[in-house]
């Protein structure tokens, strides 16, 4: 192939004879590109984004080389002085609105950029101090376009493409997002950089990492405060508030009100993605400077008749009062209780009780006042926003009759075919999809997490006719899609010709990606089915709704992945039937529908054998994506019970050695799954196949798994709890004032004058706030961090534990059946008999801890698991049901009863109902001759004080716990 020829504009720009023709030749190769997606891709061909990435590496006075390291950042964007009206600036910002002109062409002009040095040295302009104003909202509109454009280049990456994250939300450049969020709102300018800077948060912050980042380094604080403008706009801040301003934690002073013309929803939905899944990040919100302004703590001798409007200065209005009041707003009845519920934690939270009535923060409230009178995407994202707190247990908990007459009912109508979102003036929406689809396409989601594990929260929902909705927009997925757009045409010859191979990456085309359609769809489809999915895991006649609306072969359907070898060149338009598959996040929100609807016995025996549920999941289990092969396995369980008709296809499948595969995983996750699905194949299962599962398993990976100590990484954080107890009496102090001060980690000087700070060329107007206060003090600060570490320390061993309870009943159920006590015998010969016994002796051994800083008392003891009590006390219950020698072996150990005895009186009802089974199978009589030994057994319990033990509950409160009591004592009477 030849050479293309490099076009005169392009020549004229790389060899300029000024900085005036520099100008001349890059406005008039704007005006050449703009809306010409062939010009545009003639231009990437013959190198102008490197010509670009030049425009701005000339224009950078400090070295180029600072752009890659992290030391010299600092040094190098406050080098970054030229004159805002400078020729040099001007030269800049063409070249900015050129290159957001070529990424409006598409995914395929994403792949040069990313080669290239553009995007380092934007953010790097961007975070200089004295960025030019001019230069703020294009750069921040071209961030915002290729992160509109990201999720079209590969629909089946999972997880997303972080690479624009990973340079926004850099630790030596996310200051510039603070810095663009904390200014007040003002000119036109800067009301509309600050939402583009929350929208840019909403559209790319999914790694935990980057959440952590925008907690720790004040952004999450700064869009408090402007929550804080859009309450004082409203009038809804709290009576009284106005003297506790300079109380420690308070700004000292109220904000200035939102302008009418501020959106609230882009700063609504970039709190909400950096706090979900973490109760610690909402709490360091709801403690933010912002909040407590408006929103302070209960105020003293406050009652709801004290609510009046009254003027606050100039501008604010008091409204209602929300404090220990259940009247803001006047919704639900406060003497209802929500019932208990099977509620488990999300992802990266800790399972914790709710906090008491009072500590619910009011926003919850001003948010509830928000979905009553406010429409479209606001109205979504207060309701996004206040279910991640409902979540994380930050919400009343009468709330939830609130919840199920006022938000259920909003969400369900979003699913109507008639709902359109108005117009909001000065929206900034993607132009991909209209507002109404990109609402449409979220509703679903927050309905899910909304009434998720809540029965009472999904039956609002069912009656409000969610099911047969869900079902007809599920269906309605799969209806093949016109699309209007169709490739541009080229002329032969228009295009250069280049080998591919010999262009550099900043030069060379991505693939086209896929249409803007397609990934409404499919993230249409998949928010569907997370809501079905949590609308029916406990109510067998809700999974009967859903298969009498014909919903579950669509759910199969979107159990298959999108074809490896599809044409790139077919990627452009919508491919959305089930012949087409589905990318990687329908894939796990398919799984998790098909996992509750396979709950249902009567389901799974008709419907999911009549689609055909069994042979997509097969197909899962051994997709190349971790999360995949996890959703796919906690699936596949439901298939391998006793009365499922599809475990002989398991059993007589190759699935048995992948499942062996995936319990030896780095992946706890996908352990946890795996070892669960073996748990129900082992079950009533012929003993060659329980033994092929140990050999495949390996009887030392069951040793190791089995002998782990369950306490070890709750022993260090107890420790961590204690230290920072101590660290925070010893070096918190109060000052003259009162505040709370830290004597060893004082405020750190972030090197940036709240005096003189600008952006886009503006002082902020003197004013007690200043860019410090949007950097957490240091006290709250290691306290967001030690906690995020301890969460996800915490999470990680309790994950630890669920691997090794699960592999307890594994051999528990191995254990089971007529070839029990050859089972036995083969796994006392495989993992070693001494071995296996001291493992579940080990695990009933008490524990104590010892606490530093801590000198009236040194040692507490810890509670072992439950889960860990119960797998265990369920394995000497098989061993004890053997044979004659089995039971001796376990009286013989020196340690296993003795260290049972001491949970006969613990709280949980079936580990005491475990440990009456336990004595009922020792001294149980097999026949006539049996009977010395079972004195003898008998004799040995008495000695170990059990015996005393057993007729100690014979008064339990539990009625299982009182006949196994009674079934003891029957025996041990005969003896």
């Amino acid at each position: 192939m030849t050479r293309a020829a490099v076009p005169p504009i392009l020549l004229q720009l790389q060899t300029p004879d000024s900085i005036s023709s520099q100008i001349t030749s890059l406005r008039a190769l704007k005006n050449e590109v703009i809306g010409h997606d062939q010009r545009k891709e003639i231009y990437v061909a013959a190198g102008i984004v490197p010509t670009l990435a030049s425009v701005l590496g000339s224009r950078w006075p400090g070295n180029q080389s600072a752009i890659e390291s992290n030391s010299s950042v600092t040094q190098a964007t406050r080098a970054y002085q030229f004159p805002a009206e400078s020729e040099e600036s001007e030269a800049c910002l063409q070249a900015i609105l050129i290159i957001g002109s070529l990424v409006q062409g598409g995914p395929t002009f994403l792949a040069p950029i990313f080669a290239s040095d553009i995007l380092p040295t934007l953010l790097y302009i961007l975070s200089s101090p004295d960025c030019p104003r001019q230069f703020v909202l294009p750069i921040l509109r071209l961030l915002n376009t290729i992160a509109d454009r990201l999720p079209l280049q590969n629909q089946d990456q999972w997880p997303r493409d972080t690479r624009l994250a990973d340079i926004v939300f850099a630790p030596e450049t996310v200051g510039a997002i603070r810095r663009i969020v904390a200014q007040n709102y003002g000119p036109s300018g800067s009301q509309a950089s600050i939402e583009l800077a929350a929208a840019l948060i909403g559209k790319l912050c999914t790694e935990e990492i980057h959440k952590t980042t925008l907690a720790e380094c004040g952004v999450l604080d700064a869009l408090a405060v402007k929550i804080a403008s859009f309450v004082i706009a409203q009038g809804f801040v709290l009576p009284g508030a106005e003297d506790h301003l300079h109380e420690p934690g308070a700004l000292g002073e109220f904000p200035p009100p939102a302008p009418a013309s501020a959106r609230l929803a882009p700063i609504l939905r970039a709190i909400t993605v950096i706090i979900e899944h973490s109760k610690w990040r909402a709490e360091h919100f709801l403690s933010s400077p912002g909040i407590v302004t408006v929103f302070p703590k209960q105020l003293p001798g406050f009652a709801p008749t004290d609510i009046k409007k009254k003027p606050l200065g100039d501008h604010i209005f008091v409204r209602l009062g929300a404090s220990g009041s259940a009247n803001f707003p006047p919704l639900g009845n406060p003497g209802v209780q929500r019932r208990q519920s099977h509620s488990f934690s999300t992802p990266f939270s800790l399972a914790e009780t709710s906090p008491p009535e009072e500590d619910e923060n009011s926003i919850v409230p001003w948010l509830l006042c928000i979905l009553r009178s406010e429409g479209g995407m606001v109205q979504l994202m207060a309701a996004r926003l206040v279910t991640v707190l409902f979540r994380l247990g930050l919400a009343k908990k009468h709330r939830v009759p609130m919840f199920g007459y006022l938000l259920v009912p909003i969400l369900i109508r979003m699913l109507e075919k008639d709902f359109e979102v108005p117009d909001e003036p000065g929206a900034n929406d993607d132009g991909l999809i209209t507002p109404t689809q990109l609402l449409k396409e979220e509703a679903p989601a927050v309905l899910a997490n909304l009434v998720m594990d809540d029965p009472e929260l999904q039956k609002h929902a069912v009656d409000g006719n969610a099911l047969k909705r869900l079902s007809q927009l599920l269906k309605e997925t799969y209806n093949p899609v016109p699309e209007t757009l169709r490739p541009m045409w080229h002329s032969e010859g228009d295009i250069p010709a280049r080998d591919p191979e010999t262009m550099s990456p900043d030069s060379r085309l991505g693939p086209p990606g896929y249409s803007p359609t397609l990934c409404h769809i499919m993230r249409y489809r998949e928010s569907i089915l997370k809501a079905l999915a949590s609308l029916v895991p406990f109510k067998d006649e809700w999974r009967k709704i859903l298969c009498d609306n014909g919903v579950v072969p669509y759910i199969i359907d979107s159990l298959k992945p999108r074809p490896s070898d599809a044409p790139a060149d077919a990627a452009s338009v919508p491919k959305n039937t089930a012949a087409d598959g589905n990318p990687i996040p329908t894939l796990l929100a398919a799984c998790g529908a098909a996992r509750m609807l396979t709950r249902s016995v009567s389901t799974l025996r008709t419907s999911m054998i009549d689609a055909g549920v069994a042979q997509p999941l097969f197909t899962l289990v051994k997709h190349p994506d971790l999360e995949v092969q996890i959703a796919a396995t906690a699936a596949l369980c439901n298939l391998a019970l006793n009365f499922s008709p599809m475990k002989e296809a398991i059993i007589s499948g190759e699935v048995i050695p992948m499942l062996c595969e995936h319990a030896r995983s780095p992946s706890t996750k996908l352990q946890i799954e795996s070892l669960w699905a073996l748990k129900h194949v082992v079950f009533d299962t012929s003993n060659d196949i329980r033994m092929k599962i140990v050999e495949a398993l390996g009887p030392a990976w069951i040793r190791q798994i089995i002998s782990q100590d369950p306490l070890s990484a709750l022993t260090r954080r107890g420790m961590d709890e204690e230290t920072e107890q101590a660290i925070g009496i010893a070096m918190g102090r109060a000052n003259s004032a009162g505040e709370q001060v830290d004597i060893l980690n004082p405020m750190e000087d972030t090197g940036e004058s709240a005096e003189g700070f600008k952006i886009g060329g503006d002082s902020m107007p003197q004013s007690k706030m200043s860019l410090d206060m949007f950097l957490p003090d240091a006290r709250r600060r290691r306290k967001l961090v030690m906690h995020g570490n301890l969460e996800q320390s915490t999470q990680s061993r309790q994950d630890d534990i669920a691997v090794q309870e699960q592999t307890f009943d594994m051999l528990r159920n191995m254990m089971c059946g007529t070839g029990a006590p050859e089972m036995i015998d083969f796994l006392f010969q495989e993992i070693g008999q001494n071995e296996f016994l001291d493992a579940l002796a080990d695990n009933l051994r008490p524990r104590t801890i010892q606490l530093p800083h801590r000198h009236e008392l040194s040692n507490r003891e810890l509670q072992i698991p439950q889960e860990t009590l119960l797998a265990v006390s369920a394995v000497i219950i098989h061993i004890a049901a053997g044979l004659t020698r089995h039971r001796q072996l376990l009286l013989s150990h020196p340690d296993l009863l003795r260290f049972l005895s001491n949970y006969f009186n613990h709280s949980n009802s079936n580990v005491r109902a475990n440990c009456a089974w336990v004595v009922i199978n020792l001294v149980y009589r097999e026949n006539q001759s049996d009977r010395e030994a079972c004195r003898e057994r008998a004799t040995r319990l008495k000695a170990l004080g059990i015996v005393d033990q057993v007729y100690s509950l014979e008064d339990d409160p539990s009625l299982d716990v009182k006949e196994r009591i009674k079934t003891a004592m029957h025996l041990l009477n005969q003896l």
